[in-house]
């Protein structure tokens, strides 16, 4: 399956007519560029952990990854989780309907620099700088030889 299956179905429920649906659609919109960001970490060597773990581990690795606008999708990446869960726990707090698109926006835009990550120099230049940040900082190593 392709993390941008997700992103077509966040469209479709984003039209949708009750805040059930809008909310699904921020979930999905959410997910469309974890994803997107866990196959290029994948894609670059990177090993990333399963469950909960994951969405922390990318961001930070991303936020962290030596290009100006790759690290900014990666505070992107987390602002949309916090958004995702919002939408499917504070459910006490109403969700626009027009505020949807916006999230789905910031999703696909996360999702095509992501694809920026995948060609050189960039490619080489990130791996490096995110194989450096969890040696120095974060003193783990997930980072094999693709």
């Amino acid at each position: 399956m392709n993390p941008r299956d997700f992103l077509t179905l966040a469209n479709a429920l984003a039209a949708g007519t009750t805040e059930a649906a809008w909310r699904s659609a921020v979930s999905r919109a959410y997910y469309a560029a974890f994803h997107a960001a866990r196959l290029l970490l994948r894609d670059l060597g990177f090993r990333t952990p399963r469950g909960d773990q994951a969405h922390a581990y990318l961001w930070m690795r991303l936020s962290n990854c030596g290009n100006a606008r790759l690290e900014a999708a990666g505070q992107k990446l987390q602002d949309l989780r916090r958004e995702r869960n919002r939408a499917d726990y504070d459910l006490d707090i109403p969700l626009p309907q027009v505020s949807v698109p916006v999230r789905i926006g910031v999703a696909a835009h996360v999702m095509q620099t992501l694809d920026s990550g995948r060609v050189e120099p960039v490619r080489t230049q990130i791996t490096n700088a995110i194989r450096t940040y969890e040696r120095t900082v974060l003193g783990v190593v997930t980072w094999q030889v693709p």
